[in-house]
């Protein structure tokens, strides 16, 4: 019997909800999984060390989160040059091979692990979301060549935990076709010139950068650490914080004379450690012992303690509309990462926070080193300009929060119009610096008398760069010295 198109067609549809359900996501990601690991066979690179297939997957994972979809062997091969001098020198002794269809791959290989700039890497701990970020890097070209040819599957997540990871490539190619990868690797031959470029390109300073902070804010964002490394956008600002950090890491806390006890006892309390008891106490029926001890009416010989100490919040507001573009912007944010620096190596607890037209997020000073550090120096404002309605908005942030030693220093231009009453209520609330990058030849803002200090940044002194690093570290100085000696809000 034939049916029509039409009939078929409206058959179809009727019993759709008959047709096998498609494999669930995590089945997908296995599958893919046997599949990449069996492209390791082919592998020029072979670590010794035991988990090499887990740590490639894991930067395989990283790439697949920017969008990226490799053959699992190169991601393995170049990352493992990248992460372990000890693969690259191994590589690099190997004699030349001769150019062929068989050899050019791993003769790539041999020239990569020779690049001169890959040795700088050994100077700064190489997190996975940094390797999968040089990855993308180098590979990124290669990838949209190939993928405009062989429109590879979309990238899926690969499972860290699998019984694939206890069977050898060579048995996994056995199972899974691996020739799909010659279109890659033939691609990424004929792009020799450019990978070897690109690596000779890297640029390390925000991995020297990311060295200055503390790694315990979590792990950087990967499409930040990727614009960071592709966009010359944050370059200048990049830049300029290198030129100011590494000067104030010899900063330390001062340390103050100790007032309190460290042996004997200054008083009798109810609470205290078992061994602070009084003896007396002792000398109770067990009864009432146990009633005293579960009433709270034991007593306890107690140490003098320090007096506790307020924290000290320093807010760092920094102008990020358009009108601090350029050479405004670059110092701004030099500056504003430099002094989140050396106020939390004097004890302070500083955060960052942009504005505009609003009040974006505040960045603590902790983060800096994790995440946020891509965000501040690649910052664009898309909303305008509006101080009065930002001000605002911070004065009720402000006011709804707890009383603390809290400073607020806010860097901008000669035009940031803020209405006197909100400056005022907020000088109530915390003690204001002001810092006017490339004011107008006459400052003429009327809530200058409210604030405990300000500075100008002229041209004069960003002519040169070692005249603005001077100017920067001066200004960091001033602002922290002055940081420290506002007193205590009651």
């Amino acid at each position: 019997m034939r049916f029509s198109a039409q009939a078929h067609g409206g058959s179809r549809r009727r019993y759709n909800h008959l047709a096998l359900p498609s494999p669930p996501a995590a089945e997908t990601a296995e599958r893919e999984l046997g599949r990449q690991l069996a492209t390791l066979s082919r592998a020029g690179v072979r670590p010794a060390e035991t988990g090499a297939e887990v740590q490639a997957v894991l930067w395989w994972n990283g790439l697949a989160r920017l969008g990226l979809a490799l053959p699992l062997v190169v991601v393995h091969d170049i990352g493992f040059l990248l992460a372990r001098p000890m693969e690259r020198a191994k590589l690099a002794a190997e004699p030349a091979l001769p150019d062929g269809p068989a050899t050019a791959y791993r003769g790539l290989l041999q020239q990569v692990a020779r690049s001169d700039s890959l040795p700088l890497l050994e100077r700064t701990l190489l997190r996975d979301e940094i390797v999968a970020t040089l990855l993308a890097r180098i590979l990124a070209d290669v990838s949209r060549l190939w993928a405009a040819e062989a429109r590879p599957r979309a990238p899926t997540l690969l499972p860290l935990v699998s019984s694939y990871y206890g069977r050898s490539a060579a048995d996994l190619a056995g199972e899974w076709n691996v020739d799909w990868i010659a279109g890659f690797l033939d691609r990424l031959v004929e792009q020799r010139s450019s990978i070897l470029a690109r690596i000779d390109q890297l640029d390390l300073g925000p991995l020297r950068l990311l060295g200055y902070f503390a790694s315990g804010a979590g792990a950087p964002d990967l499409a930040g650490l990727y614009q960071l490394f592709s966009a010359p956008r944050g370059a200048g600002a990049l830049d300029f914080c290198l030129d100011l950090v590494p000067s104030l890491l010899e900063t330390r806390r001062q340390g103050s004379p100790q007032a309190f006890a460290v042996d004997g006892y200054a008083s009798v309390e109810r609470r205290g450690p078992l061994e602070a008891l009084l003896s007396s106490e002792l000398a109770h029926d067990p009864d009432v012992f146990a009633v005293k001890a579960l009433s709270d009416e034991l007593l306890f010989y107690g140490h003098e303690r320090p007096r506790d100490e307020r924290r000290r919040v320093h807010g760092i507001l920094i102008d990020g509309s358009a009108s601090m573009r350029g050479a405004r912007e670059v110092f701004a944010r030099g500056f504003a990462i430099a002094l989140a620096k050396k106020l939390s190596l004097v004890g302070s607890w500083p955060w960052l926070r942009f504005f505009d037209s609003r009040m974006h997020r505040r960045v603590p000073a902790a983060a800096l080193g994790g995440p946020d550090l891509p965000y501040l120096l690649c910052f664009r404002s898309e909303h305008g300009r509006h101080y009065a309605r930002a001000f605002d908005d911070l004065l009720g942030e402000l006011q709804a929060e707890e009383a603390q030693d809290l400073s607020l220093t806010i860097i901008t231009h000669g035009q940031c119009h803020i209405p006197r009453s909100t400056v005022a209520r907020l000088a109530r609330l915390a003690s204001l610096y002001g810092v006017f990058v490339l004011p107008p030849a006459e400052l003429a803002l009327d809530y200058l008398p409210l604030l405990r200090g300000h500075r100008l940044v002229t041209a004069e002194a960003l002519a040169r760069p070692a005249d603005s690093r001077r100017m920067a570290l001066a200004l960091v100085d001033a602002v922290a010295g002055d940081a420290s000696s506002v007193e205590p809000r009651g």
